[in-house]
């Protein structure tokens, strides 16, 4: 093994290999490029196609002999730039352990029996379909299992067309409406920002299912949101526009920490809404807005307040994917405001995501929408 192989086994995370080629072919040759290294693991961050483009999948990895895991994300970041195109190979060199839980949606108690040796791990990578009902269910059986021993991060895969599709990686191929685990032998810092501030509220949610909003201060949720929105966006709603508007007004859940829990509405009818994640019974909800100066700020100083004074080897960003069609052309800002606050060396790689996934600094497991998360490592 040459020098710089031990230099990589010393990290959770070797150099990723990048393909703008969602194809056999390519995806092959740096699927060889990354085995040669010795990893213990395999990170797949691919960008949303086709599903006949990634068919070939459910033939090629049941043949890698390392464990496979990652998702389809509708961008994938590498450094300071967001693909919409191609996938990113990451080698993992740290120890690992992966537990699978399918058939999400219908998800009990019973249904999450964990692998015991995930309590041998510092951190968990836990990757979700994020078109899922019961992912807050799932984080919280993560959490009653574990505590908050471990620290959790990560997010939900998906497409923008919001047609619920095969989005994670296993061993086994493409999977859909499930939830991964991936146990690591490797501590990490975590940085949580969004930049929200309250509109108008707050609003009673007196009628909820799981991620959809039924009444909010016992009318249709819908009839009051338009309200508010349309008012302030000087615009109203059409039978097409509904997530092109409602990416700058998104929910806000109030919480005893005095942060908010953001809540990105993705659809609707004529009287409700589904967001990205559960919204409790009878909670209290706000319409956030802000301005891209405030977004950016707030996931650059999270990095700041985490990051100071330590040499990170990377940094696993898991951002959400309205946060960068709000900030469209400015998001780059963000993500190279993030790689300031990183050692100069340091890789920053990840996805544009349908929900991002966050141990609290009170130990909980949240799952955020319009948020940054990440994840920073340095060497061991």
């Amino acid at each position: 093994m040459s020098i710089v192989d031990k230099d990589l086994q010393k990290s959770v995370f070797g150099i990723p290999q990048y393909t703008p080629d969602i194809g056999r072919d390519g995806i092959q040759n740096i699927l060889d490029e990354v085995l040669l290294t010795h990893p213990n693991g395999l990170l797949i961050l691919c960008c949303d196609t086709e599903p006949q483009h990634l068919a070939f999948f459910d033939e090629l990895l049941p043949n890698v002999s390392i464990p496979v895991f990652g998702g389809v994300f509708p961008s994938i970041i590498y450094q300071t730039h967001n693909y919409q195109q191609g996938i990113l190979l990451v080698p993992v060199f740290a120890t690992l352990t992966i537990s699978v839980f399918s058939q999400l949606g219908l998800a009990t108690g019973k249904s999450f029996k964990f692998d015991q040796s995930l309590h041998q791990h510092e951190s968990f990578i836990v990757l979700v379909d994020g078109l899922s009902r019961n992912i807050d269910y799932g984080l919280n059986q993560i959490f009653t299992e574990f505590g908050d021993k471990p620290l959790v991060f990560g997010g939900g895969a998906g497409s923008l067309s919001f047609e619920q599709r095969p989005c994670l990686f296993t061993n086994q191929g493409l999977i859909a409406d499930a939830m991964l685990i991936v146990g690591l032998q490797h501590s990490f810092k975590l940085a949580v920002g969004h930049g929200w501030e309250v509109l108008e509220g707050p609003f009673l949610a007196n009628q909820v299912d799981d991620n959809q909003i039924l009444q909010l201060n016992f009318q249709p949720a819908f009839d009051v949101y338009s309200e508010v929105v349309e008012k302030h966006a000087g615009r109203s709603f059409t039978d097409d526009n509904f997530f092109e508007l409602a990416k700058s007004f998104p929910f806000g859940i109030d919480r005893l920490d005095d942060d908010l829990l953001v809540r990105d509405p993705l659809t609707c009818d004529e009287k409700s809404m589904v967001c990205v994640g559960k919204i409790p019974e009878n909670t209290m909800l706000y319409i956030l807005n802000a301005d891209s100066t405030k977004l950016i700020n707030a996931a650059a100083n999270a990095v700041t307040c985490v990051s100071a004074g330590d040499p990170y080897q990377c940094g696993l960003l898991f951002d959400c994917i309205s946060r960068q069609l709000f900030l469209d052309e400015q998001f780059n800002e963000e993500l190279e405001q993030i790689s300031q606050q990183l050692d100069p060396q340091a890789k920053l790689f990840g996805a544009l995501v349908l929900g991002e996934i966050a141990s609290s600094k009170y130990g909980a497991i949240n799952f955020h929408n319009k948020t940054a998360v990440v994840a920073l490592a340095n060497k061991d």
